[in-house]
């Protein structure tokens, strides 16, 4: 690729502001005009605890994960990158993002205060955290980095359009990453059929291990996937590779993973990895799909199930059924918990047990 400098395009803003809804947007308008395209979500690259104390120590270690993920996928050919996730307000963007291999546009999404209360609400947020989230926008305000955009009164929609024509829609050619030495373990692996529990049961087993103040990273395999032309598995095991060398240079000791599968691409970047399998019997899954579709989890990018209608529901759960049937006649090295007829906290609890072996 030269010396060609790859465009990044970050929206950033305060909670609530559309950051997320609107890369994401971005991301699917290039992949569907046919240019090469990944996201990336910034807040996905520094899920590692007992939290340092945020800020600064925050920051840096999403920033450094940042840098390495998007030199990934720009050595892979992506010809536009698009991230999102909040910016540190006191320092910005770090010199290496903004010179070097990239050319950075960081837009800073904005709204007037009465909608960014009703945006912030609407998306289950609780009401205590509005102070904490008006003096995100003072240090915002206060410090004005980036472009401001006012969104107010406008549709995500609306947003995405205007931001669309500002990146670059070209075809590029695809590249395979670089060999990944293998990464030191403990690294434990929690996988299973669509809306079994595998986030819900893993991230409050994380949560627990941080209360012990047990020093553990965490990490969604599919958010290190958006890539297009995609999906690509080995893009995905470099870019957890890497994110793991920043955690554990950041002080994490153990690393938990979610994935729906853990391919041969994946496993080959560790030395030590222990797989642990979420089952659970077809009316179980059925519903879960359910709960998921009306909200019952985290809102990631790629959720195809929040706001599913009945007959997207129902196929999504027919699928999970097949990929759960296809698990058991697979089998393999692993352990299987059967979660039919568990509450989410009793998964979280069969799970933290097994991490404590």
């Amino acid at each position: 690729m030269g010396t060609e400098k790859t465009p990044v395009l970050w929206t950033t803003g305060a909670p609530g502001s559309g950051k997320s809804t609107t890369a994401w947007g971005l991301y699917r308008r290039v992949l569907e005009a046919g240019g090469s395209v990944a996201y990336v979500d910034i807040d996905q690259l520094g899920l590692i605890g007992p939290p340092p104390g945020g800020g600064e120590a925050s920051h840096a270690i999403k920033a450094a994960n940042l840098l390495r993920v998007l030199k990934i996928l720009r050595d892979r050919g992506a010809r536009q990158l698009v991230v999102s996730g909040v910016v540190d307000p006191e320092n910005g963007v770090e010199r290496d993002l903004e010179g070097g291999d990239f050319d950075l546009t960081l837009v800073r999404l904005t709204c007037d205060r009465d909608e960014l209360r009703s945006r912030f609400l609407g998306r289950g947020s609780p009401a205590g955290a509005l102070p904490d989230l008006f003096e995100i926008v003072e240090a915002y305000e206060r410090t004005g980095f980036g472009e401001a955009m006012d969104t107010t009164g406008q549709r995500p929609e609306e947003t995405v359009d205007a931001l669309f024509r500002r990146c670059l829609v070209e075809k590029g050619e695809v590249s395979p990453p670089g060999a990944v030495e293998p990464q030191p373990g403990p690294v434990t692996v929690v996988t299973g059929p669509t809306a079994v529990g595998k986030s819900t049961a893993a991230y409050s087993a994380l949560r627990d291990l941080w209360a012990r103040e047990m020093p553990v990273a965490y990490a969604d395999l599919a958010q290190f996937g958006f890539v297009h032309p995609g999906p690509d598995p080995a893009v995905e095991a470099a870019n957890l590779a890497a994110v793991w060398r920043g955690y554990r240079e950041a002080g994490a000791r153990r690393l938990i993973v979610v994935a729906r599968e853990f391919l041969p691409e994946h496993r080959q970047v560790f030395k030590e990895v222990t797989v642990v399998h979420l089952d659970a019997e077809d009316p179980a899954l059925t519903e879960r799909v359910r709960r998921r579709a009306e909200g019952e989890s985290a809102l990631l990018a790629g959720d195809e199930l929040r706001g599913a209608p009945p007959g997207a529901r129902d196929r999504v759960a027919a699928r999970a059924i097949a990929e759960a049937a296809r698990a058991r006649a697979s089998g393999g090295d692993r352990v299987v918990l059967d979660t039919s007829g568990q509450e989410a906290a009793e998964t979280a609890a069969a799970l933290l047990a097994l991490l404590h072996r």
